[in-house]
C-alpha cells in the first residue's frame, strides 16, 4: 500500500525500514509458532502416554491396603500434573502467537530515557515478543508499564511507572500502524493522542454479534481506569458509549497480566445485566489471548444462595409490571416497589437488624433436675460479649453447644442414679448394664424433653420469620424509627408483603433485602476463590445489593461501572455514587473516575441524545459525522413505515438493526407486524445469545448494546412523557450508532418537543 496514507506520511527510507522490520518479527513470529505448536503436540502425546501407563500398570483405583501400588499412582500423577502444566504454557503461548500474526503491533514509541541517555524504539502489540535468539524485545505487551506512554502522552516529555520507581524522558516519535494479516496496510506519524484517523476507522465500523478490544484506540481517560493499581473499589461514571464495558473488559486483562502470579481468569467475576449481555461480551478478553472470566447475573447469584424452595420473581418481570401500571402511583405493587428500592428502607433494614441483636429477650435460665444449667444473664453475656464477632446463627449454634455440654454431666448422673435404683429389681435381673442404660437414657431423654424444647427455642433462629416479622406486627416499625420516618402506605406494603410470603413468593425488590437480612442473622456464603469482582450497570443495583457484594467477596478488589443517566428504574435512583463509596469505605480505599467523552455515535446522534439530558450535564462528542435523527409520525400502516426504515437501513450496509419498543409485550406485537414483511428475530429475557440482523427488542434488555441503526417504536407522550421515564427514552436513542430513527403515533414525546429543533429532522 502507498506509504502516504496517514495525518503526517513517512518519507520512503522510513517506510522502507518499517517493511523490514515487519518481516523480521514476522519470521520471528512463525518460528516461535512452529516451536510452540511441536511443543504443544508433544505435551499432549506425553499426557497420553502417562495415562496409558497408569492403566497398564495400576488398572482403575486405587487400594488403601496396597502401599506399594498408591505410591506407584501418587507418582503418576505427579508426572501427569507436570505435562498438564506444561502443556497449558505451550498452548497458551501458541494462542499468543497466533494473535501476534494476525497483526504484530499496532504502535510504536520512541522514548529518550533521561536517566541512561538513551533512545529506545518501542513497538506495542496485543501480548510481547522477544527474540529467542538475541533476547531483544521485538514487541511490547499493551499492558507493560511502558506502552501506557502511548496512550497518555503525545510527542514531548513523559513518564512511567514501573516496579524501579518512575521513569522519566521524553517521546521523540509516535507512530501508528495497520497491519493485517501479517502486511502493512498503512503507517503514519501523530502528534497528540491516539490519532483521530485510527479512532474514526474504529468507530466506523459496523456493529459485530460480539464487542471487540479497543487496545488500538484507549483513550487517556480509558487508560487511567484500566490501570488504577492502588484503588481497592474504583468507581467509574461516563455517559452512554464512553466504553466502560470495554475499560472494565480490557482492566481485567490488565490486573491478569500485572499479577499473572496471583490472579487468574476464574479470580475474576463480573456480574452483568444479563445474558444476552454476557454473550455479546463474550470474545473480548479471548481476542487478547486470555481465557474468559466468570460471568454471572445477580439473579443467579441470589438462586445460589437461598436455594431452590422460593419462587423467584425476575427483574425483568418487576420491570413489564412496572410500565404496565407506572402511571397508578396508588397500586400497592408500585408503592412497594418504590418503598423497598428507596435507601430509607436500606436504613430501616439496618435498624431493625440493630433492634434484634439489642432486644434478643429470648433467653431464660435453663433449669433441669432442680439445678440451674445456665442463667439468662450468662447466655447475654455469651451472646453480646463472648461470640459478639460472629453472625447472629453462629452466635447462638455456640451457645447451644455451651449448653449441651454443661447438660451432659446433670443427664449422666441421672442416667447412673436410675441404673443404681433398677439393676436389682426383680424385672431387670436378666438385663446386661448395657440394655439398662440404655433404658435409663431413654427415660431420662423423655424427662428432658421439655428443657431440651426450652433450648432449641431459645437458640433457634427462622430467617423467613424474622423477616416477615417486621410486616406481621404492626407495633415493631414503631419501636425501630420514628413516626415520621414511616411511610403512609406502610400498612399496604404489609400487606402485599405478607401475601408474598404466604404464597412462598419473593418479589424482586424483596430479594436483596432478604439476603441481607439472612446474611447479617446466618452468616455470609463467601466465594473464596474470586479476588476482583466488577460490577457494570452499577446504576441499575440498590445499596442492599453492594451491601450483599461487599460481605459475599470481603477481601476483593471492585472495579463498578454505571451511568446515572441509564438508570431506567423509575423508583432505582442513585444521584451519586457516595452511599455506594460509603458502603464499603470502611475497609477500603475508594475513587471515582468520571468519563466525559462519548464514541459511540455519529456527532449528530450524541447531539441529539445530550438534548435529551439536563443542561448541567455535559458530554464531549466525537467529531464522526452522519445523518441527523429522524422523526416521523405514523400515517401509514406502522408495518409499512417500519419496513421502510429498516431496508434504508439495509441499503446503508447496516449488520445489525434494532426495532426498541417500550415492553416486551409491544416487541410482540411488532414482530406479528413485520414477519411477513422482512426476516426478523424477537429478542426476550429468555434468550441467550446477542443476535445481528434485524431484531425488535425491549429497551431494558438493550441496555449495554449497540446497534448500527435503531428505530425507536411509538415515542408517544402516552408513553415517554413521565419524568421517569426520560432515562428509559435516552438509554432507547443511545443504542445507535450511525442512525436513529424515531416514530410515533398521536402526540410526540415532551422529551424531543422540548429539545432544539436543528437537532433533528422531521419526515412529513
Amino acid at each position: 500500500m502507498c506509504y502516504k496514507k496517514g495525518r503526517r506520511a513517512i518519507d520512503k527510507k522510513e517506510y522502507e525500514l518499517e517493511l523490514q522490520r515487519l518481516a523480521r518479527v514476522n519470521k520471528e513470529i512463525d518460528e516461535q509458532l512452529q516451536i510452540a505448536t511441536e511443543n504443544t503436540r508433544e505435551a499432549r502425546s506425553q499426557i497420553r502416554a502417562t495415562k496409558r501407563s497408569i492403566w497398564e500398570d495400576v488398572g482403575i483405583g486405587g487400594d488403601v491396603h496396597n502401599f506399594e501400588k498408591n505410591v506407584t499412582i501418587t507418582q503418576y500423577m505427579e508426572v501427569l500434573n507436570r505435562h498438564g502444566r506444561d502443556y497449558d504454557i505451550h498452548r497458551q503461548n501458541q494462542v499468543k502467537l497466533k494473535l501476534l500474526k494476525k497483526n504484530p503491533y499496532f504502535g510504536r514509541i520512541d522514548f529518550y530515557d533521561q536517566e541512561y541517555g538513551v533512545v529506545e524504539q518501542i513497538y506495542l502489540g496485543v501480548a510481547s515478543l522477544v527474540d529467542h535468539r538475541t533476547n531483544e524485545h521485538l514487541v511490547y505487551d499493551w499492558r507493560a508499564p511502558v506502552s501506557s506512554m502511548f496512550y497518555d502522552y503525545g510527542i514531548g516529555p513523559a513518564e512511567y511507572q514501573c516496579p524501579a520507581g518512575i521513569i522519566e524522558g521524553e517521546i521523540l516519535l509516535k507512530r501508528q500502524y495497520k497491519i493485517e494479516d501479517g502486511q502493512l496496510v498503512y503507517v503514519f506519524d501523530s502528534d497528540l493522542k491516539i490519532d483521530d484517523e485510527i479512532l474514526q476507522g474504529v468507530l466506523s465500523k459496523n456493529a459485530d454479534d460480539k464487542m471487540r478490544h479497543i487496545i488500538y484506540s484507549i483513550q487517556r481517560e480509558q487508560n487511567l481506569a484500566i490501570r488504577d493499581e492502588e484503588t481497592q473499589v474504583l468507581l467509574v461514571q461516563g455517559p452512554a458509549g464512553s466504553g466502560k464495558t470495554s475499560i472494565a473488559l480490557h482492566r481485567a486483562a490488565y490486573l491478569l497480566y500485572r499479577f499473572h502470579e496471583t490472579i487468574k481468569a476464574n479470580n475474576i467475576v463480573i456480574f452483568s445485566p444479563n445474558e444476552i449481555f454476557s454473550d455479546y461480551i463474550s470474545n473480548v478478553l479471548p481476542e487478547l489471548g486470555e481465557e474468559n472470566i466468570s460471568q454471572v447475573t445477580f439473579l443467579d447469584y441470589a438462586r445460589w444462595m437461598l436455594g431452590k424452595s422460593w419462587k423467584i420473581e425476575d427483574v425483568y418481570h418487576q420491570f413489564e409490571y412496572l410500565l404496565a401500571h407506572n402511571d397508578n402511583e396508588n397500586d400497592p405493587r408500585i408503592q412497594n416497589i418504590a418503598f423497598k428500592s428507596s435507601k430509607e428502607y436500606f436504613q430501616l433494614l439496618q435498624a431493625y437488624l440493630a433492634y434484634i441483636l439489642k432486644n434478643n429477650n429470648q433467653f431464660s435460665d435453663v433449669i433441669a433436675y432442680d439445678q440451674v444449667i445456665i442463667t439468662k444473664e450468662e447466655c447475654e453475656k455469651l451472646f453480646y460479649d463472648t461470640y459478639q464477632y460472629l453472625p447472629t446463627k453462629a452466635r447462638l449454634d455456640k451457645i447451644k453447644r455451651r449448653m449441651r455440654y454443661l447438660m451432659r454431666p446433670v443427664r449422666n448422673q441421672r442416667v447412673n442414679d436410675l441404673y443404681n435404683q433398677r439393676k436389682d429389681l426383680p424385672e431387670h435381673l436378666g438385663d446386661s448394664e448395657r440394655d439398662l442404660k440404655r433404658l435409663c437414657l431413654q427415660q431420662v431423654r423423655e424427662e428432658l424433653r421439655s428443657v431440651m424444647d426450652q433450648i432449641n427455642g431459645m437458640v433457634a433462629i427462622n430467617v423467613n420469620e424474622v423477616y416477615q416479622e417486621l410486616f406481621k406486627d404492626p407495633q415493631m416499625i414503631n419501636r425501630i424509627v420514628d413516626r415520621d420516618q414511616i411511610p403512609e402506605n406502610w400498612a399496604t406494603i404489609c400487606q402485599l408483603t405478607t401475601k408474598m410470603f404466604a404464597e412462598q413468593k419473593l418479589y424482586y425488590e424483596d430479594l436483596a433485602p432478604f439476603i441481607y437480612i439472612k446474611g447479617h442473622l446466618n452468616g455470609w456464603e463467601i466465594v473464596p476463590n474470586i479476588r476482583h469482582v466488577i460490577v457494570d450497570e452499577a446504576q441499575d443495583y440498590s445499596l442492599f445489593h453492594y451491601a450483599i457484594l461487599k460481605e459475599s467477596f470481603p477481601k476483593c478488589s471492585f472495579t463498578i461501572l454505571g451511568d446515572l443517566n441509564q438508570a431506567i428504574h423509575p423508583y432505582l435512583r442513585q444521584t451519586d455514587y457516595d452511599d455506594i463509596a460509603q458502603i464499603f469505605a470502611a475497609n477500603a480505599t475508594t475513587k471515582l473516575i468520571t468519563l466525559t467523552k462519548s464514541y459511540r455515535s455519529t456527532k449528530e446522534i450524541s447531539a441529539f441524545t445530550q438534548g435529551l439530558l439536563p443542561k448541567t450535564q455535559q458530554i464531549e462528542i466525537i467529531e464522526r459525522e452522519g445523518m441527523k435523527p429522524q422523526i416521523k409520525k405514523y400515517h401509514l400502516d406502522p408495518a409499512e413505515e417500519l419496513r421502510n426504515a429498516i431496508e434504508f437501513c439495509l441499503e446503508k450496509q447496516c449488520k445489525s438493526i434494532a426495532v426498541i419498543c417500550k415492553t416486551a409485550a409491544s416487541a410482540k406485537e411488532v414482530e406479528k407486524l413485520l414477519r411477513d414483511k422482512i426476516e426478523l428475530t424477537r429478542i426476550t429475557n429468555d434468550d441467550h445469545s446477542f443476535q445481528t440482523g434485524v431484531v425488535v427488542i425491549p429497551v431494558y434488555l438493550a441496555k449495554g448494546l449497540e446497534f448500527d441503526g435503531v428505530i425507536i417504536h411509538d415515542a408517544d407522550a402516552k408513553l415517554y412523557g413521565d419524568e421517569k421515564e426520560r432515562n428509559l427514552f435516552y438509554t432507547a436513542c443511545t443504542r445507535a450508532l450511525h442512525y436513529l430513527f424515531i416514530y410515533y403515533s398521536n402526540v410526540l414525546t415532551p422529551f424531543v418537543t422540548a429539545i432544539d429543533e436543528d437537532l433533528y429532522d422531521v419526515q412529513l
